[in-house]
């Protein structure tokens, strides 16, 4: 590799001209093909025969999966938030939901072999913890029952730190959470305020520092960037007050707003949201007093610890992203539960119904209301894609190997595509092998989407996407 790819740049040195060019909507790509690619119209025997296809073949050892697990339940709506959630619900609305979530799986294991070990399962939300710690018991000894989690396996939850108890963090721990989640978003006061979700540096601070009391290393801590009324001084006491706080990862994301999605966030457009210079002044004060702090840059908004599995998997090229963001288990089918949930099974997508009521009252259903077939020029493309965006590295001559094609032959256009970023410094192209480099890890979304098949065709659709920077 060329120094320019062992290289950080500070994201605060890129040249505006380099922003202004590629500053355009695009998918993240939590999967290929994305969600909009999802149709009412499939057929679901087949997509039950490719799951079951999946379990492996007889007399062989169970392949691994991974399990989400969505509760949408929130006490109040942060005006920032794209995420599918019901606010401040009855508990017998929760428990109802509940007992879908147990019919649900009654439906999986008839598909799905439980013996396959679950060797990553996370609770999202929403906010799971809006579950009473009763019913979270309740909830987690069900899934223990009836599933087969190693003990090696990682079992994460998202926590709102402004409403979590101490006993409740606790119980999490007893009921075998291993990595822990805290939504922060930013912690200036008059931010806060203009987005709904106010925390206290204390607060944080308490629950963060129980966890680490009980020996919890695997704390996680998520900020946004691009939030109105962020300002560069602000943002840098957050960041460095979060650093203070010893986390494991660090997640920082770019504020997408998408108000024909999330009409809520509405509310903000009378605020001033910063511009992509802003934004990407905002990030560089991130990323440098990370890595000041001993942090490395994993993906294009995850940060962790050199020692972090994450780092692993960066280094060895095996980095994976699903829709429960990177991961280091590559390969492993993605089961997701309740409302919105989405599955990655046997080279099919399936969304499950968003709206609580429809998901509750699918009983000894599927409880699809979207899915995808995946073709194998799909499953060719997403393999490309995903390499690129999670390891900024390509290995043209493995993709020829295990897929059977000539690369520059059958990738021609896409290659002469990406001339343009070869040109700008953030890309370097061989004859067996595609490099992002450092700089070009800023825009690797747009690298990405040379190679989307289907955002090719979108025209002005491709504004349902957030802006890459």
């Amino acid at each position: 590799m060329t120094e320019s790819i062992n290289s950080d740049i500070s994201p605060r040195n890129i040249p505006s001209e380099l922003l202004a060019r590629y500053r355009k909507s695009g998918p993240r790509y939590t999967s290929y093909p994305t969600a909009p690619q999802f149709t009412t119209e499939f057929d679901e025997t087949a997509v039950v025969q490719r799951w079951r296809n999946s379990n492996g073949a007889a007399g062989q050892d169970a392949p691994g999966m991974s399990l989400y697990v969505h509760i949408p339940f929130c006490r109040s709506r942060c005006n920032y938030c794209g995420c599918h959630t019901r606010v401040e619900c009855a508990d017998a609305t929760v428990q109802t939901y509940v007992a879908a979530l147990k019919d649900h799986l009654s439906w999986l294991l008839d598909v799905i072999d439980p013996s396959r070990p679950v060797e990553q399962m996370a609770f999202g939300g929403g906010t799971p913890t809006y579950l009473s710690p009763d019913t979270m018991a309740k909830l987690m000894e069900e899934f223990r029952s009836r599933l087969n989690f190693p003990e090696e396996g990682e079992r994460a939850i998202e926590v709102d730190p402004r409403w979590v108890e101490p006993d409740y963090l606790d119980l999490l721990l007893d009921l075998g959470f291993n990595r822990f989640s805290f939504g922060v978003q930013d912690l200036e006061p008059s931010v806060q305020n203009n987005i709904n979700r106010v925390l206290s540096v204390e607060r944080l601070t308490n629950v963060v520092t129980q966890l680490q009391g009980r020996g919890m290393k695997a704390v996680n801590l998520d900020l946004i960037y691009g939030l109105p009324g962020q300002t560069p001084e602000s943002f840098a006491t957050t960041v460095d007050r979060i650093i203070s706080l010893s986390p494991s990862r660090l997640a920082v994301f770019g504020y997408a707003h998408v108000p024909w999605v999330s009409p809520h966030q509405k509310k903000m457009e009378h605020l001033e949201i910063p511009g992509a210079e802003l934004r990407m002044e905002l990030f560089g004060i991130a990323f440098d007093k990370l890595l000041d702090a001993g942090f490395k840059h994993v993906g294009f908004d995850h940060f962790a610890r050199p020692e972090d599995e994450l780092i692993t998997a960066l280094e060895s090229r095996t980095l994976n992203r699903n829709f429960m963001g990177y991961t280091t288990r590559k390969g492993l089918d993605l089961v997701g539960m309740g409302a919105s949930g989405i599955s990655s099974v046997g080279f099919t997508y399936a969304q499950n119904e968003k709206e609580i009521g429809d998901y509750v009252g699918g009983a000894g259903k599927s409880r699809w209301s979207k899915a995808f077939l995946m073709s194998d020029e799909d499953i060719l493309r997403r393999d490309v894609i995903m390499d690129l965006l999670c390891n900024f590295h390509l290995d043209t001559r493995r993709v020829e190997q295990e897929f059977n094609i000539d690369f520059a032959a059958h990738f021609a256009a896409e290659l002469g595509g990406l001339q343009g970023f070869v040109d700008d410094g953030l890309l370097e192209v061989a004859d067996d092998e595609i490099n992002v480099t450092r700089l070009g890890r800023y825009f690797v979304r747009n690298i990405a989407m040379t190679f989307d098949l289907y955002l090719h065709g979108e025209g002005d659709k491709s504004q349902r996407y957030s802006k890459t920077i």
